[in-house]
């Protein structure tokens, strides 16, 4: 249950210094670090996708960003069709509606493939 984002771009360091909010971690950051860790460099950063992040359009073209609307214990299950590095980062934005004020921790489960 819930909305799902793939429009809205991964906070960053410079979002979150343009709410004068400094050091605060940021999912491009996460993301960053991560792959530097796996020896992973990328020529841009891709677009994330938002799982339970209530952004919808509006008539002007823009996205609102609303208190989100899943449920506690939502989850989304993915399956892959091929080997892949995975880098999970639960969003870190706690000064506006998009995670209803609090930032709270995410459960991942793995399982091996059949």
């Amino acid at each position: 249950a819930g909305e799902h984002d793939m429009l809205y771009p991964a906070c960053s360091r410079v979002l979150f210094e343009s709410a004068g909010l400094y050091d605060h971690p940021s999912c491009r950051d996460n993301l960053l670090i991560a792959l530097a860790r796996a020896g992973v460099t990328l020529p841009f950063v891709p677009d994330p996708v938002d799982f339970f992040q209530n952004s919808p359009s509006r008539a002007d073209g823009g996205l609102e960003l609303l208190p989100p609307t899943n449920p506690p214990g939502g989850f989304v299950v993915l399956r892959a069709e091929c080997d892949l590095l995975l880098v999970i980062t639960a969003c870190s934005t706690d000064h506006d509606s998009t995670n209803a004020w609090v930032c709270t921790e995410i459960g991942v489960e793995i399982s091996p493939g059949h």
